[in-house]
C-alpha cells in the first residue's frame, strides 16, 4: 500500500476516534466527585505476607492493586504477579499505538510481547522485579471460551487473532502448551506451589470482561486441586470492568474511587485500602507506562489512580444439607462484553439461587418480567470432585428457548430428558440430577437470560460446596 493510501486510512481512523471521543463526552458527562466509600478499612500488608496478584491482562494488576503492591513492597512482603494472557487482542489500541490500520496474527503476537515488556517496566517502577512476574501467555479474549468448551477430549481452542492453538510466547512457562483448560489450571497450580501465597487478589467473577471471569474460575479450580498441599490463602477480588465506572474520567488524585453499583450486594464483604498522595502519584505513573493501552483509553485507565483501592471477599456458598435456597445473587442486565462503557439494557433475568434436594440441583432464576416467546434462559453447571480430574467432569450448559430444551456437555449435545424446567410469571426453575454432573463435591454455576441469540443478562459464576472443602470464615480485610 502506497504512502498516501496509508495516510488516508490513518486519517479516517483518527477521525473516527475523534467522533467517538465526542460521543463519550456527550453520553457520559462528568459525574459529581465521588465521596469516600462507606466501607471498612483494609489492613495494609506486613512483612509476613505473601501476596499473589492474578491479572488477566498486562495493566489489570496496576489498575486494581497498584497501591497495594507499593504498600506490600514497602512493608517487606513477598509480592508476585501472574498474568493469564498477554493482552494480544486489543486491536483498536494496537492500531492507534502503531499508527497503522492493519493487523495480522504476527503483529498481534508482537503486540503481546510489547505488553509483556510494558508490564515488566511498570512493575519494576512499583518495586516488583521481573523474576517475580509470570506470563502464562493464553489467548486474550478467549480464556472464558477455553473454560466453557476446551477440556479433556475437546480440541484446543484456535485463536484467530494469533493463529495458533498453543502458547506462542517463548518467555511463558507454559510455552507450547495447548489452549486447554487443564493447561491453564496446571500453570496456575505450579505458581501456587512455588509461591505458596497467604493472600490472593484476582478479578471478580461478574466482571464484564470474559477473561476477568475466567481468571477467577481457573484460580478456584487450581486451589481445589491443591487443597491440603498448600496453606489455605485468603482470596480477595478487585473490580475493573464494572459498567460505567469509575467516574469521573481522567486523573483526579484527590478524589475517592467509588464503590461500583454492580457490587452493591457485596458491600458488607468489601473493604477500601487507603493510599497516600505519593502512592496515588506512583500508581498513576505506572499506569502511564502502559503506552499501548494509553493510546486509546487514557481517560479511563488513569481514573483508577485515586485515594483508595477496593477489595471484596467471595466465599463459596454451602449447599450441604440442602433444605433451603442459597441467598439470591443478582444478575447484570447487560450483554457479556469487554465494553466498560455499556449502558444497562433491560435483561429479563434478575437473579439466581440454588438448592440441593439430595438427588438434584435446583436452580431458581428470578425474572424481571414474564417470559416472552423470544426469551430464553441458560444455566451452566460444572461439577468438581477431588478424586476425578476436572477435565473429565461434566460441564453442562442447559438452554431453554422458545419451548425447546437443549443440553450440551462442552460442545457435545447430550440427552436432556432427565432435566426439568418449570416456569411461573416471576421465576424459572431448572432441575438437574446430580448424576448428570458427576456426583460433584463442588459445583460452579452461572445463569443467563437470552433474547433471540443474544445474551442480555448474566449472573456471576458462583461456587457451591456440597461436601468437604470447608473454607475458614474470614471476617475482616486483614492481611
Amino acid at each position: 500500500m502506497n504512502w498516501h493510501v496509508r495516510g488516508a486510512w490513518w486519517f479516517l481512523l483518527l477521525f473516527a476516534l475523534g467522533i467517538a471521543g465526542v460521543v463519550i463526552v456527550l453520553l457520559y458527562p462528568s459525574s459529581p466527585a465521588p465521596v469516600r466509600p462507606a466501607l471498612h478499612a483494609f489492613t495494609p500488608p506486613t512483612a509476613n505476607d505473601r501476596i499473589l496478584i492474578m491479572a488477566p491482562h498486562e495493566d489489570d494488576e496496576t489498575l486494581g492493586c497498584g497501591g497495594l503492591i507499593q504498600q506490600g513492597v514497602a512493608a517487606g512482603a513477598a509480592v508476585r504477579v501472574v498474568y493469564l494472557t498477554s493482552g494480544d487482542h486489543n486491536q483498536l489500541a494496537f492500531m492507534v499505538y502503531r499508527r497503522h490500520p492493519w493487523l495480522s496474527p504476527k503483529v498481534n503476537r508482537e503486540m503481546g510481547r510489547i505488553r509483556i515488556h510494558e508490564a515488566m517496566e511498570a512493575m519494576a517502577f512499583l518495586g516488583v522485579p521481573a523474576q517475580q512476574l509470570a506470563f502464562l501467555g493464553y489467548p486474550d479474549h478467549d480464556t472464558l471460551s477455553i473454560w466453557n468448551k476446551h477440556w479433556g477430549k475437546s480440541p484446543p481452542l484456535h485463536s484467530i487473532l494469533t493463529n495458533t492453538t498453543r502458547v506462542p510466547y517463548r518467555e511463558a512457562p507454559g510455552y507450547g502448551k495447548p489452549y486447554k483448560g487443564e493447561s491453564v489450571v496446571a500453570d496456575i497450580e505450579r505458581e501456587l506451589l512455588d509461591f505458596r501465597p497467604t493472600h490472593i487478589f484476582v478479578t471478580h467473577p461478574i466482571d464484564a470482561n470474559p477473561d476477568h471471569r475466567a481468571c477467577y474460575l481457573f484460580l478456584r479450580v487450581a486451589l481445589l486441586n491443591l487443597a491440603g498441599r498448600i496453606p489455605t490463602p485468603q482470596i480477595f477480588t478487585y473490580p475493573i470492568h464494572m459498567g460505567p465506572w469509575p467516574r469521573p474520567y481522567y486523573f483526579h488524585p484527590h478524589e475517592w474511587l467509588s464503590f461500583p453499583e454492580r457490587l452493591a450486594d457485596e458491600r458488607a464483604r468489601s473493604w477500601a485500602l487507603g493510599l497516600s498522595p505519593e502512592q496515588v502519584r506512583r500508581k498513576y505513573e505506572a499506569i502511564r507506562l502502559y503506552k499501548s493501552q494509553m493510546s486509546d483509553s487514557s481517560y479511563w485507565l488513569t481514573a483508577f489512580a485515586r485515594r483508595n483501592e477496593l477489595f471484596t471477599l467471595i466465599e463459596p456458598v454451602s449447599l450441604v444439607g440442602g433444605a433451603a435456597w442459597s441467598p439470591h445473587r443478582g444478575a447484570v442486565a447487560s450483554a457479556e462484553t469487554t465494553d466498560y462503557e455499556h449502558k444497562k439494557p433491560s435483561g429479563h433475568v434478575a437473579g439466581v439461587a440454588c438448592r440441593n434436594t439430595g438427588t438434584r440441583l435446583e436452580v431458581e432464576i428470578g425474572l424481571r418480567r414474564p417470559m416472552e416467546y423470544s426469551m430464553g434462559i441458560s444455566v451452566d453447571a460444572f461439577g468438581y470432585r477431588h478424586d476425578t480430574p476436572f477435565e473429565q467432569m461434566p460441564k453442562l450448559r442447559v438452554e431453554s428457548f422458545m419451548g425447546v430444551l437443549v443440553a450440551h456437555d462442552q460442545d457435545v449435545k447430550i440427552p436432556s430428558d432427565r432435566i426439568e424446567v418449570g416456569l411461573t410469571h416471576n421465576c424459572s426453575v431448572v432441575t438437574i440430577p446430580w448424576r448428570m454432573l458427576g456426583d460433584p463435591e463442588v459445583i460452579f454455576m452461572q445463569a443467563r437470560g437470552v433474547s433471540g441469540i443474544v445474551s442480555q443478562s448474566y449472573t456471576a459464576w458462583q461456587m457451591f460446596r456440597l461436601k468437604g472443602f470447608e473454607s475458614p470464615s474470614v471476617s475482616s480485610g486483614s492481611l
